[in-house]
């Protein structure tokens, strides 16, 4: 048997979508064969079968994959792959009928340290892992949000990743506000720090500070999910917390540029004259939006993209890195473009712009 794994070398993302698989389920493929298409927070990946043989769904079109874990398995012949499909159908049914799917190890862990296995939640096949967090979020003694600087707005971050260290250094150049709280809902980040601001929990944990009167806006730090940027400002709106923006001073911003809440603008960032920013948008560094341009909400890019003059872009685009854009080009909500485009044309409402990942080969100097 050989799993199959997502040829990245993206650093920035954990996961990715399965957006197609181009090979049947149980069909034979060939070496080199493209069998699935992946995107990432940067690229839109195709994965190849690594060798001939019999192939092995390992998840569903749609299905949010890990990209460390095989999204496939090849075996050498049909009754190989039967007899591995057959098994594992056994071990999920023996697991449904004593409760939660879960790793024998996850279920001897859990016994150790008196973790209910319902209490975990989801569909998942919990791990070792995830029973050590839950055990750990019932001892944690959560810290509390920091006071903040007199006359500063205190706001709170959501997302104990690399986001939120970008976040607090533009806050902290900016001096626009002061970071006094993050939360994630990872819980084995809970009472940890980033750049000495606390993490103090999960999502309800922030609902109630905000009750308290503990911060007065929020920023969500993800830059790598539109889906996750989308759904957690839907829940700051239901709650009533308002959003902040983090706007670095090095951006430079011409006459006439409006921005809605919730945005973040990385360092060296450019918008042209009468540019309209909506809401919640993650911009990187190096971005450029000549004038006139529209950009929707949810929006999250990569560094050094760049867009021509009369540009729209709906909401909910994921942007790779360095993609240029040219003039009256309109990009359609929910549209993913892959690292490295020239976008020519418009691209319709629920698309991808794809590049070939290639290789790049280091040779010895003559």
């Amino acid at each position: 048997m050989k799993p199959v794994l997502v040829p990245t070398t993206d650093v920035n993302s954990e996961t990715g979508l399965l957006l197609a698989w181009y090979a049947d389920d149980r069909s034979k493929v060939q070496a080199g064969e493209t069998i699935a298409e992946i995107e990432t927070s940067k690229a839109i990946i195709e994965v190849p079968a690594p060798e001939s043989g019999f192939l092995l769904h390992a998840a569903r079109e749609g299905a949010e994959v890990r990209l460390t874990e095989p999204v496939a398995r090849l075996f050498a012949d049909a009754g190989a792959l039967e007899a591995y499909a057959g098994e594992e159908q056994r071990r999920r049914a023996e697991a449904a009928e004593s409760g939660p799917r879960a790793t024998e190890p996850a279920r001897r862990r859990a016994e150790e340290l008196g973790v209910d296995l319902a209490s975990i939640g989801g569909d998942a096949l919990i791990t070792v892992g995830m029973v050590e967090a839950a055990a750990a979020a019932a001892t944690i003694e959560l810290p509390d949000a920091l006071p903040g600087v007199a006359a500063l707005p205190r706001i709170a971050l959501i997302g104990a990743g690399l986001g939120a260290t970008q976040v607090i250094d533009i806050l902290q150049a900016a001096g626009s506000g002061t970071a006094v709280a993050i939360v994630d809902d990872d819980t084995s980040r809970w009472a940890g720090e980033v750049m000495g601001v606390p993490v103090v929990g999960g999502f309800e944990r922030l609902v109630t500070l905000f009750g308290k009167g503990a911060f007065d806006a929020a920023i969500i730090t993800i830059g790598t999910s539109v889906t996750a940027r989308a759904r957690l400002r839907e829940s700051l709106v239901a709650n009533d917390i308002p959003l902040a923006n983090a706007i670095d001073p090095t951006a430079r911003i011409a006459a006439g540029v409006t921005f809605g809440t919730g945005n973040i603008v990385c360092a060296f960032c450019h918008f042209g004259v009468d540019t309209v920013v909506g809401d919640n948008n993650f911009l990187s560094a190096y971005n450029s939006y000549d004038h006139h341009n529209r950009l929707g909400s949810d929006i999250a890019t990569g560094p050094a993209c760049t867009t021509s003059g009369l540009v729209v872009l709906g909401d909910r685009v994921r942007l790779g890195t360095g993609i240029h854009i040219e003039p009256h080009v309109e990009i359609g909500d929910d549209v993913q473009v892959a690292s490295g485009s020239v976008i020519v044309a418009s691209v319709p409402a629920g698309h991808a712009v794809k590049r070939r990942v290639v290789t790049t080969v280091v040779v010895p100097l003559r």
